[in-house]
């Protein structure tokens, strides 16, 4: 079934304030998940490029289609050539300097999350230091978000039904590398081009940030779009936002960078503090990059349409 990304990107944008904040949520849990087993979001960018690579490697060498979540754990490597893997390309895909990269990836190596085996000259994905836990967390953020968007697709007439969670949480686990590639491409794509503004840390404390903002706007009245959406919490009255120590204990990341790029960001008002030191969103359309911003949230709205539109021909392709 062939599903077009720009009339899903339509209903997306139509029904921003309702949707965002399901966006948001998956966003922040999974780059909280990332930081327990990476340690460090810019490795952890990396990782996704390597991974990336080794599951569509895996795929594109299945015969069997032995894609499960299952056979994820059952088999102890996936393995892909080191020539394949080069620096300087996954320097230009993340916008991040190549030696940088260079020494997140020896990082990596150094944790044995990527396993590089000097004689054959292969990288290898290790299993075993992600935890079916976490990976089972991700699958389920995953499959409530796919499933809260699906019911506005269906409300719009453009996908046949609302699927249900239990539903698209079992085909992600029986099609798990598909839905994990078109999900790590997606990622990939949506953090470099939000790095061409800020910082991975500073990415993720907005993100948190316009969660705690957009799920107190919501559905407090019909859907409207991005534009009216920050126009609207930029005066909106009794909102509580999130102060340092508890931005800190979610993002996973240390107090002290927390105030420091709390600062940044306050300085170039992507932010605002009330006299409790508790931090919101703010009306991104009176910022004098405004522009940027606006540039941004777009071309992020389309990625989700592409997205959407691979994981729904994915659900209702047959295994």
């Amino acid at each position: 079934m062939k599903i077009e990304p720009a009339k899903l990107t339509k209903i997306i944008e139509q029904n921003y304030s309702h949707l965002m904040p399901d966006f948001f949520e998956m966003q922040t849990e999974y780059l909280a998940s990332l930081n327990i087993i990476y340690h460090d979001l810019d490795a952890s960018l990396v990782a996704m490029v390597l991974t990336s690579q080794l599951y569509k490697h895996t795929v594109q060498n299945q015969k069997n289609e032995k894609i499960s979540l299952k056979y994820f754990y059952e088999r102890e490597n996936f393995n892909l050539p080191v020539t394949n893997l080069k620096i300087k390309e996954i320097s230009k895909i993340l916008n991040l300097p190549r030696e940088t990269v260079r020494r997140k990836k020896e990082k990596l190596i150094k944790d044995n999350l990527i396993i590089l085996n000097n004689k054959s000259k292969m990288y290898s994905l290790n299993t075993k230091m992600i935890e079916q836990q976490i990976i089972e967390l991700q699958i389920s953020n995953l499959s409530k978000f796919l499933s809260k968007f699906s019911y506005y697709f269906s409300k719009n007439r453009f996908f046949v039904k609302e699927v249900t969670r239990e539903e698209i949480k079992k085909d992600v686990e029986q099609k798990f590398l598909i839905y994990l590639t078109k999900f790590l491409d997606f990622q990939i794509s949506y953090f470099a081009k939000c790095k061409t503004l800020l910082d991975i840390e500073s990415v993720f404390i907005v993100l948190l940030c316009s969660l705690n903002s957009t799920v107190q706007y919501k559905n407090k009245d019909q859907p409207v779009n991005a534009k009216e959406t920050f126009k609207r919490i930029g005066v909106m009255k009794g909102t509580l936002g999130l102060n340092a120590t508890s931005i800190s204990e979610i993002t996973k990341v240390p107090r002290t960078t927390v105030l420091r790029k709390i600062a940044q960001l306050e300085k170039i008002g992507l932010l605002k503090k009330d006299k409790f030191k508790r931090y919101s969103s703010v009306d991104f359309t009176k910022l004098n990059n405004y522009k940027k911003i606006e540039s941004l949230v777009e071309y992020n709205v389309k990625l989700l349409g592409i997205f959407f539109s691979d994981c729904l021909e994915t659900y209702t392709r047959k295994n």
